[in-house]
């Protein structure tokens, strides 16, 4: 642990000593969150989650833009209208208001609600949860309202949008008007991050290939195609989770696309045995205009006693390199095992 702070200190220190040189702006970013459920049954942890971050909210913190993918909803009411329905292999997650506080504790201050689990509970689950993370200086994204948070960070304009797989706007399936507003957010902002929740699921599901995913028959879209052409419309950095397991990262055109941060703090309903509970967070430096310059990954581990505590192993860091070796080869990013480090080529 000791080794690993003197890295993360000596990044950060690196940071800061360029900052009188140079604009740039850094990222942390982790997976999926999800904090507990009552609905149907009482599955909340007893500390309102405090627990969960105990153990990387100082590493959350490192970043500018500090993100996660928050699956459910910040939800105290009933189901109503547009409410999913349950199933054998559908769940619905309702998390209270109160658990906000938790969140924003742990650094975050931007957040993905374009997921399978944002409209659990309908508009007023939704609404709710935009309203309880704004109260708290959380900024957050959906594909319906087309909400940009946006920074300005050392003099740099940045804003982050979010992404699914489903029909409609924002989908990586029918990516054409995303790619449209892509273009047009260049033109405000120096740097466009773009979130999406793509791809197969389950422990099978580390790999990345360039065509179109299947989960349970429903059309997970092609993650490599969006994202390189996202890219290619200008964006500056891809985060994207939704398999529930790391997957490998790309360094396309000079920018760092990460192709599933997994699982990060999930509490019960949600499996954390195997590579499903290793929980990935990236941090990344990009210049003023977007370009990556470096980054670091460390690895935790999810416990359903102690939250989410650092692995000495690195097996998060371990297996994400190996995959981006793998599946992308001369264009993935370089690892150095030593310092959890990772630069372009």
């Amino acid at each position: 642990m000791k080794i690993l702070l003197v890295v993360l200190l000596a990044f950060s220190f690196s940071l800061a000593a360029n900052a009188a040189e140079e604009s740039f702006v850094t990222v942390s970013a982790v997976g999926d969150v999800m904090l507990g459920t009552d609905y149907p049954t009482d599955k909340l942890p007893s500390d309102q989650g405090r627990k969960l971050f105990r153990y990387s909210q100082e590493y959350i913190k490192t970043g500018d833009i500090r993100f996660a993918n928050f699956e459910g909803t910040l939800y105290d009411g009933g189901k109503g209208a547009g409410s999913k329905s349950e199933g054998a292999n559908r769940h619905l997650f309702r998390t209270p208001t109160e658990f906000a506080r938790t969140f924003a504790d742990a650094g975050f201050n931007v957040v993905s609600l374009a997921n399978n689990h944002a409209m659990d509970f309908g508009s007023e689950g939704l609404l709710s949860t935009q309203q309880t993370l704004r109260s708290y200086q959380i900024q957050s994204s959906t594909k319906r309202g087309f909400e940009v948070a946006s920074f300005l960070v050392r003099g740099v304009r940045v804003a982050v949008i979010a992404t699914d797989y489903y029909a409609g706007p924002r989908s990586i399936s029918t990516p054409e008007k995303t790619y449209q507003e892509i273009r047009d957010l260049k033109k405000r902002f120096d740097i466009v991050i773009v979130s999406s929740h793509a791809g197969g699921e389950g422990s099978s599901a580390t790999r990345t290939s360039n065509q179109i995913e299947y989960y349970m028959g429903e059309n997970r879209g092609n993650s490599v195609a969006f994202a390189r052409g996202a890219i290619d419309a200008g964006a500056s950095l891809i985060l994207m989770h939704g398999p529930h397991v790391p997957r490998g990262l790309e360094v396309y055109k000079g920018h760092l696309i990460a192709y599933s941060l997994g699982n990060f703090a999930t509490e019960r309903g949600i499996n954390v045995q195997g590579t499903a509970g290793l929980a990935p967070l990236l941090l990344a430096k990009l210049d003023s205009k977007g370009r990556f310059q470096k980054g670091s990954i460390t690895s935790f581990i999810q416990d359903r006693e102690k939250g989410v505590v650092y692995d000495k192993n690195q097996a998060a860091y371990k297996l994400m390199q190996s995959l981006s070796y793998s599946d992308f080869g001369g264009s993935a990013p370089l690892f150095d095992p030593s310092t959890s480090m990772i630069l372009p080529r």
